[in-house]
């Protein structure tokens, strides 16, 4: 309004210059000249409209301040008009500008997806080729599997990849934070695990088992990934996720196309943390492919291995993350792997133990505390028992 305000000041200043003496006729006084010309015609007009009519109506004489104030009113109004105009156009620039923005981000996260189907394909062909050259599946001798708490489990040799036991293993259920056993593949797929990364806002976003990292601090993915499968930090699985994908759901879609790549035939991924969500589940058998998979990975297999890890934060101060994996200290020959708990899922462990040159990994699904601890012991200790015969026969019973 300060324009128009201006804008009108000059108009009038126009006006009294020419009342006071001769001057060069400038925009304004043309316009006002304009405006007095239009009027007088619609005098004469009315005047001639009153007396074909045979009334005699007083033609009332117009003074140069009336027309001034008529002309202000219509350039004003018009100058409102315009302001207006230009305003819808900014916000409609506006709204193309957002359209445009989110297109070229559209555009952008399509492009990091066929980078990591590209990846996640020579991922397949490289699984094909080592599951080509594992030893056959053996017959064995020994005790029934013992009988466990837990409502879901799986038992299967760390070395060849064949089920030795399984309980209700194919029904969908919560995982829950035996699930970052996929997001930890999915991020050593990935590799460079000495690189900075940042945290970003969204580690405010998850809870309640946090290791305590804040928005714009950095660490190392190697950092992280220990902390997260010591600890099990659901900051920390938000932070790796968003650092390799972008955001929670590319990751979570990162991690559907992994699991099904490695034969996880059975699961839907929503977070990297196991925290519920609609329709996430997988199964005892999935999770324990997973576990497979995961202790094939030196790194995991360093990582899932330590009692307790010393966490320096940026700021100088430590943090000793103890790992909640008791049958690690209780069990000997355990080396891993990953616990978990929800009220969906219950208490929940992979565990993994190698001795005499023989590898088991043991998953248990919707337990309780102390039983989880008690189930995974007495399902690695049946299966390290077992006395191989010799190749099976019938591979329908590994699989």
């Amino acid at each position: 309004m300060g324009g128009v305000t201006l804008f009108l000041c000059g108009l009038i200043q126009g006006s009294r210059a020419q009342e006071e003496g001769p001057a060069e006729p400038t925009p304004e006084a043309e316009d006002v000249e304009a405006v007095a010309a239009d009027d007088e015609a619609v005098a004469v007009s009315d005047e001639a409209t009153a007396t074909d009519s045979g009334e005699k109506k007083p033609v009332e004489a117009k003074t140069a301040e009336g027309i001034r104030e008529e002309m202000l009113e219509r350039l004003a109004d018009q100058m409102s008009k315009r302001m207006k105009s230009l305003k819808e156009r900014e916000r409609a620039l506006e709204v193309r500008e957002r359209a445009l923005g989110d297109r070229e981000e559209a555009l952008g996260d399509r492009e990091r997806m066929l980078g990591s189907m590209e990846e996640l394909m020579q991922l397949r062909e490289e699984v094909i080729k080592r599951r080509e050259k594992l030893p056959p599946p053996q017959s064995w001798k020994g005790p029934e599997a013992p009988a466990v708490y837990g409502r879901y489990a799986a038992v299967l040799d760390g070395r060849t990849m064949q089920f030795y036991h399984r309980k209700n293993a194919e029904s969908r259920t919560p995982v829950a934070s035996t699930q970052k056993l996929v997001t930890a593949l999915v991020v050593c797929h990935d590799g460079d695990l000495d690189r900075l990364v940042e945290v970003p806002r969204e580690v405010y976003d998850v809870e309640p088992t946090v290791v305590g990292v804040k928005p714009g601090e950095k660490y190392t993915r190697r950092q992280m990934l220990t902390s997260l499968l010591v600890k099990s930090g659901n900051d920390i699985a938000a932070t790796l996720a968003i650092d390799n994908a972008g955001s929670i759901e590319a990751f979570a879609e990162k991690m559907n196309t992994f699991a099904k790549y490695i034969g996880m035939t059975d699961s839907n991924f929503v977070n990297p943390h196991g925290l519920p969500a609609e329709g996430q589940y997988s199964t005892a058998r999935d999770i324990a492919i997973a576990a497979y998979e995961a202790y094939q990975v030196p790194d995991i297999r360093e990582m899932v291995n330590k009692p307790v890890y010393e966490f320096v934060f940026n700021s100088g101060d430590v943090r000793m993350l103890y790992n909640t994996n008791k049958v690690l200290t209780s069990f000997e020959g355990c080396n891993g792997m990953k616990t978990g708990f929800t009220y969906a899922a219950g208490n929940c462990l992979v565990s993994s133990a190698s001795v005499n040159g023989n590898d088991r990994i043991s998953v248990v699904i919707k337990s309780a505390r102390p039983q989880v601890w008690d189930d995974s012991k007495k399902l690695l200790q049946w299966s390290l028992g077992l006395e191989m015969k010799g190749p099976l026969e019938d591979l329908a019973l590994v699989r």
